[in-house]
């Protein structure tokens, strides 16, 4: 409970409340209060954040046997920012003593100076408030690869908790004639609002009390070449996909993309599209997959990553076909796409996601 402790009380609503932990400030407490208050919150079982800005401070916070030592590198005065002194004070304090950076932390260089002076933890606010992509900007922080993952194929709401539970960026709903992952109109939305923790959604076992926290960047929707224009409507007016993906969007029968307001994807089936003249597709992103006579994606197969060489990089490349936790790191490194996409490569079945495959997937995706 990030909060300005100064009473017992407080300590108590921390508890009601399901904190784990709270903070103490310094400057806010004399030596008195700080001891009183430190050892009340250890009493109860809740850890304790002690929070200093200069080497008084941090002297004081050691008096009371702080376990975790918080360095504020914003002055409190003239709110500027210092982490060079942030790293010094970093320095003296011993070891033994978790310590933890606050303000001023934006870049993984940031991270990497303040690790230097023995900081293993940070305290990331305002970075990621201001960034566009705040979930990008996490993984920058952390030296992750900024690939972004999407899971096709979801048909199940515990399939997408364990999508939420692993930071997916994108979930794909299919709503293509043949697929044996295709879902309703209805069934669609009812994902597509638990994709978005929306409220109306069923909610699952993530989190704390079943109910699942966070959300997806997008929910595509997926579609087949032929797909009517009255179908089409229907899933732009119920399910509300921020993406349509399809081959060949601009010829196909709705001829409603475009003028949707829905981001589209144009699906490049390779094996059966011609691969010049890429440039000239329509499409806010191209997205690559295998194609197989008679199988509506999830084919399970890989193509030749390296007929993607010459593909102009002017909008994002989304990479598919025959993903799996095996073999998506040498594609990212081979293809460096924006977006990974699986569906076969993370199921036990047809549409039936294994949350222990999309984990050890998306982990692959974010240390290649």
């Amino acid at each position: 409970m990030k909060d300005f402790v100064v009473d017992e009380v407080q300590l108590d609503f921390a508890l009601s409340l399901g904190a784990d932990a709270v903070l103490l400030i310094v400057a806010a407490l004399t030596d008195a209060e700080l001891g009183r208050l430190h050892a009340a919150a250890r009493r109860r079982g809740l850890a304790v954040v002690v929070e200093s800005h200069d080497a008084d401070e941090v002297r004081r916070a050691l008096g009371v046997s702080a376990e975790i030592v918080g360095v504020n590198a914003r002055d409190l005065r003239s709110f500027e920012v210092d982490l060079g002194a942030a790293g010094v004070l970093g320095r003296s304090i011993p070891d033994g003593v978790l310590r933890l950076a606050e303000s001023g932390v934006k870049t993984a260089a940031d991270v990497a100076a303040l690790g230097a002076s023995g900081y293993g933890a940070f305290l990331v606010g305002e970075s990621l408030l201001r960034a566009p992509d705040p979930a990008a900007a996490l993984r920058a922080l952390r030296g992750e690869n900024p690939t972004e993952v999407k899971i096709c194929g979801v048909t199940r709401e515990e399939d997408v908790d364990a999508c939420l539970a692993q930071g997916v960026d994108w979930i794909g709903v299919v709503f293509a004639a043949g697929s044996p992952r295709r879902v309703t109109e209805e069934r669609g939305r009812v994902l597509r609002m638990k994709a978005n923790g929306e409220a109306g959604a069923r909610q699952g076992g993530v989190g704390s009390g079943g109910v699942t926290f966070g959300a997806v960047k997008g929910v595509v929707a997926v579609l087949s070449e032929d797909t009517p224009a009255s179908q089409f409507e229907r899933i732009v007016d119920v399910v509300c996909p921020d993406v349509v993906q399809m081959p060949n969007p601009a010829r196909s029968p709705s001829k409603k993309p475009f003028s949707s307001g829905v981001a589209v994807w144009n699906t490049v089936r390779v094996g059966q599209d011609e691969l010049t003249g890429l440039e000239g597709l329509s499409g806010d992103a191209l997205h690559f997959d295998t194609s197989l006579a008679g199988v509506a994606g999830g084919t399970g197969k890989t193509f030749d990553w390296s007929v993607l060489d010459a593909v102009p990089r002017g909008r994002p490349i989304v990479l598919a076909g025959g993903l799996t936790p095996v073999n998506v790191a040498s594609a990212v490194r081979r293809v460096r796409p924006d977006v990974v996409d699986v569906a076969s490569g993370v199921e036990s079945a047809p549409g039936v996601k294994d949350a222990a495959k999309v984990a050890a997937f998306v982990q692959e995706v974010r240390r290649a």
